[in-house]
């Protein structure tokens, strides 16, 4: 699975954490799990969440391989990476 974090400037905080291909998001204690692991190639229309917001902003399988942009909260002090983030490969490992 290859993700990319779309930073938005804020003090919230989330984290990830993937297994094959689920990615389980929590946000204040709340935790959703979103599992890709039957989708097909194409792009992926109304996914669901019972966080407060949703954090999936786009994912798509292309030829096989997904790929999923996540909302990543960022300080003003953030490095350049997590500025302009590139996509990267996530295992079953996380």
């Amino acid at each position: 699975m290859m993700i990319k974090y779309s930073p938005q400037l804020s003090d919230m905080k989330i984290e990830y954490v993937f297994e094959g291909e689920k990615i389980i998001a929590t946000f204040n204690g709340e935790s959703d799990t979103f599992d890709f692991s039957q989708f097909a190639d194409g792009h992926a229309d109304n996914i669901e969440t019972t966080l407060p917001f949703n954090p999936i902003i786009s994912a798509k399988r292309v030829d096989g391989v997904l790929y999923v942009e996540l909302l990543n909260f960022i300080g003003k002090d953030a490095t350049e990476d997590e500025k302009f983030p590139k996509w990267q490969e996530v295992g079953s490992g996380g």
